[in-house]
């Protein structure tokens, strides 16, 4: 009789532990699929504004390299809607059928009332009317996606829910089994540790992929880059801070660092248009202060809300001539080392957005082999201590005098550790960082 009850028990306890691990295998799955449907929302969202911006672009400057960059968008934005809609489908998630119906009206009325349109007159009297509508309707989208993500989450935390919930009665019902059912209670412990390793994994992949997309720098001649950005906020997506690298000819190459005003998505929608403006307006002319005087008058009739700015600098390095002519836009953090001495490269002009008559100023910059340049966001010299005191521009430029790495990739590596260890990993801001090594051309 004990013999046949603990044959029984065996036989439960293994009826009972595979249909806890089909559920867990399912949850993880459900799981899975919710977080690839998030990605695909993130996607069509990031479509979305990307061709807004460049409509933006196009209409303030003309150059048809915006409308070329668009067509991809229009696939990416079509093909993660669909990818989104099939995947929403698959999980039964409520409510977003109607949503995602709203979501192909917005874009056809995006397509049919402002590109369309703004195409067809760029110079027309209601060029802004059309714009703010192109505004309206990305806003609408966001609001749109911000309520599905709100369901997906849900489901989400439901799924998570459920999945503790089965793991947890698991282990109640092997501890109060006999010794055979202990040793599976066990196993189920086993198998708790390794699924939330396997979840926390899957979450800090799905968090890094979340973050914003950043081209790599082109190669400039005479000189070796390297980069870093750290973001302050969780979703490290949606920062304002940008940095940007780009061949202008055989000669020249355009340096970038810019900081947008604000936090999350509302300042991620203008760092495209300032990234693709500048960028097109530098192919126009090589003079830094024409670039950002221009640009000041784009921002100012582009973007409607008064309380936003920008801090810039640009520069275009001449791998051949040896020198870097630049304008600051109310940029403080760029730096010059030679030799060990570091000096600081002075502002120019005011910061972009507050008044479209504002002039800037270009200065030249003479350089040497073995010159290091670093340009960085206000994330590096307002990164505070344990007693709430600021790096500053004076800390940035000891720190980049007191260094002998002449890497430019470890030495901004370096600046981001010495950030990290100043802060205890707290940022106050985003940091966005260019580091030029010169080295000169043959």
């Amino acid at each position: 009789m004990l013999g046949s009850l603990l044959v029984a028990i065996v036989a439960v306890a293994i009826a009972i532990s595979f249909r806890i691990y089909t559920q867990l295998d399912s949850a993880v799955r459900v799981e899975r699929a919710l977080i690839a449907a998030q990605q695909d929302l993130d996607a069509v969202v990031e479509a979305q504004v990307a061709l807004q911006n460049l409509l933006r672009g196009y209409v303030a400057t003309g150059d048809p390299e915006f409308l070329t960059q668009s067509d991809a968008y229009e696939q990416n934005f079509d093909g993660g809607l669909a990818d989104f809609e099939s995947s929403t489908k698959a999980l039964n998630v409520e409510r977003v059928g109607s949503t995602i119906a709203e979501m192909h009206e917005l874009h056809g009325t995006w397509t049919s009332e402002v590109k369309t349109p703004l195409l067809h007159a760029r110079h027309g009297k209601n060029v802004k009317t059309r714009v703010t509508l192109g505004n309206i309707v990305v806003d609408q989208l966001r609001g749109d996606t911000r309520r599905v993500r709100t369901l997906l989450v849900q489901g989400l935390d439901e799924v998570q829910a459920e999945l503790k919930l089965r793991i947890d009665e698991a282990l109640l019902g092997g501890i109060g089994s006999i010794v055979v059912f202990g040793a599976i209670s066990i196993a189920f412990v086993t198998a708790r540790v390794q699924l939330q390793d396997e979840i926390d994994r899957e979450r800090n992949i799905v968090e890094t992929l979340q973050g914003a997309f950043r081209d790599e720098p082109d190669v400039l001649p005479g000189a070796r880059v390297g980069t870093a950005y750290l973001s302050a906020e969780r979703d490290g997506a949606v920062g304002g801070d940008l940095y940007d690298v780009r061949r202008l000819d055989e000669r020249r190459g355009l340096v970038l660092v810019a900081d947008v005003s604000g936090k999350g998505i509302p300042a991620a929608v203008n760092t495209a248009f300032v990234r693709y403006s500048i960028g097109a307006l530098a192919r126009q002319t090589h003079d830094p202060a024409v670039v950002l005087a221009e640009f000041n008058r784009m921002f100012l009739a582009s973007v409607s809300d008064p309380n936003l700015f920008v801090v810039v600098f640009a520069g275009i390095l001449d791998g051949a001539g040896m020198t870097l002519r630049y304008a600051s836009a109310g940029h403080s953090g760029a730096f010059l080392r030679r030799h060990g001495d570091v000096t600081q490269l002075a502002v120019t002009g005011p910061m972009i957005g507050l008044d479209a008559t504002f002039a800037f100023e270009s200065r030249t910059v003479a350089l040497e082999a073995g010159d290091t340049i670093v340009l960085a966001t206000d994330g590096l010299s307002e990164a505070r201590d344990r007693d709430g005191a600021f790096l500053g521009d004076e800390g940035a430029m000891a720190f980049l005098a007191a260094s002998t790495e002449t890497s430019p990739e470890r030495l901004a590596g370096d600046f981001v550790a010495h950030v990290r260890g100043r802060s205890d990993g707290r940022l106050a801001d985003d940091l966005a960082l260019l580091v030029l090594a010169i080295d000169g051309v043959s």
